[in-house]
């Protein structure tokens, strides 16, 4: 019997995205019941408008990755896209609108070739726990050179949110709220504990079974290892082929 036809799941953001990559491509692995060939635009502190930069790693920007014109020229598939990590631009100083625009312009790609997409908004709940002292540890930690208050930062993230909610509907996509439970100490992180059922709520996976995981401590050891396909450090930027991954199932993933 030849083998199936992977599933293809393209999914954009940021941190989160890095660190449950593979938790997504089990949960949409179990929801298609077959291979799936996945496509990662992430990267932590990756922005959807502006090139960004972390200890000498440089990124461009989502709406600049290489993934697209890979797509364009890729072979039509049955897709699932998912949008998330959209918080991050806040505190790059980007205004709420010009996010939102990016945001748009980034699901109307993805209206482009999936059959079913996914809106993740900003973990709000968690944000609101936030005293001042603990946002400027957070802060000073992941965007250093954010100036933003606590409650400036609290009032765009509400607004980011709610523009989110309101654009997902526009372009047949599902919207999920993030549950305060699912986070820690670490307000915009999902926590280790949760990733399978973050990842299975929202690309609506049955819960998880006694089948073969890609999911595991060493796969994401691994993971850490595995470099996009465009990146650049101190300035210098280094390439490399796609996909970064495969598994014996036919399952692969791209990072770009």
């Amino acid at each position: 019997m030849p083998a199936p036809e992977p599933h293809r799941l393209v999914v954009v953001g940021a941190s989160n995205l890095a660190r449950m990559a593979l938790a997504l491509l089990d949960a949409q692995r179990a929801a298609a019941a077959r291979p799936v060939e996945m496509h990662a635009t992430s990267g932590r502190g990756r922005s959807y408008g502006m090139a960004s930069r972390l200890l000498g790693r440089g990124l461009d920007s989502i709406l600049d990755s290489g993934m697209w014109q890979h797509l364009a020229g890729a072979a039509p598939r049955a897709t699932t896209a998912l949008l998330m990590d959209v918080g991050n631009d806040l505190l790059y100083g980007a205004p709420v609108p010009r996010i939102l625009e990016w945001a748009a312009t980034t699901l109307q790609r993805l209206v482009a070739g999936s059959a079913r997409r996914v809106v993740i908004g900003l973990p709000i709940d968690a944000i609101r726990t936030l005293s001042v002292a603990r946002y400027l540890v957070v802060r000073s930690v992941l965007f250093p050179a954010c100036r933003l208050g606590l409650t400036q930062a609290i009032d765009g993230a509400m607004a980011l949110h709610e523009g989110l909610a309101a654009l997902a509907p526009k372009h047949g996509a599902t919207f999920h709220a993030l549950p305060a439970a699912w986070f820690g100490l670490d307000p915009v992180h999902v926590r280790r504990a949760c990733w399978d059922d973050a990842a299975r709520t929202w690309l609506e996976a049955p819960p998880a079974g006694n089948g073969q995981r890609v999911d595991s401590t060493i796969e994401r050891l691994r993971l850490l290892l595995l470099a996009p396909a465009e990146r650049r450090w101190f300035g210098h930027r280094r390439c490399h082929a796609q996909p970064a991954r495969h598994w014996r199932d036919g399952s692969s993933l791209s990072l770009w």
